[in-house]
């Protein structure tokens, strides 16, 4: 069992004098996120009111990834430091491939290591979406689907980008 599990919420398993002291990090009075360490509640994160459908939470090495709105905040499950980072248009929702954490959005993609640190960002794959579709590991490609507006209409289009380096490849 990894470390750290995102979890629904805290049911009342133990009595009051058993429960552990749980940490809270507070970004708002909104949706509320539960984290357990080794499987005995740990954490509650809460973040903004202005919850929507798109508002996802994963757990990325030792931080609890929080993506609402149009910021994704990292919270060190650690020492309860967290830093943020914007997203253009809007935060769409998290994918994990081999050792990084892939943040896709209304524009593009931003792939960041367990550090923290940008890997690549690609802010021109789409004009109102973006969805990971497949992972062509032998080729080092994602499968994507990439909303585009055009004086016609909006549509979605079928692209491959390199999930090494963030280009588009011609397939």
């Amino acid at each position: 069992m990894p470390e750290y599990q995102l979890t629904e919420s805290f049911a009342q398993e133990q009595n009051d004098l058993d429960m552990p002291v749980i940490q809270t990090v507070t970004f708002g009075n909104g949706r509320k996120y539960f984290v357990r360490r080794n499987g005995v509640p740990y954490l509650t994160a809460e973040v903004d009111e202005l919850s929507d459908f798109f508002d996802k939470a994963c757990i990325f090495g030792k931080y609890l990834c929080i993506g609402s709105g149009n910021t994704v905040i990292f919270v060190n499950l650690d020492t309860m430091g967290s830093v943020s980072m914007e997203v253009s248009q809007y935060f769409g929702y998290f994918f994990q491939h081999e050792e990084i954490l892939y943040i896709a959005s209304g524009k593009g993609i931003i792939a960041v290591n367990e550090s923290l640190h940008t890997v690549w960002k690609n802010e021109n794959l789409a004009d109102d979406g973006v969805i990971i579709h497949e992972v062509y590991p032998e080729r080092e490609l994602f499968r994507i689907s990439a909303q585009e507006v055009l004086p016609y209409g909006e549509y979605w289009k079928e692209k491959y980008v390199n999930f090494k380096n963030g280009e588009q490849v011609v397939h």
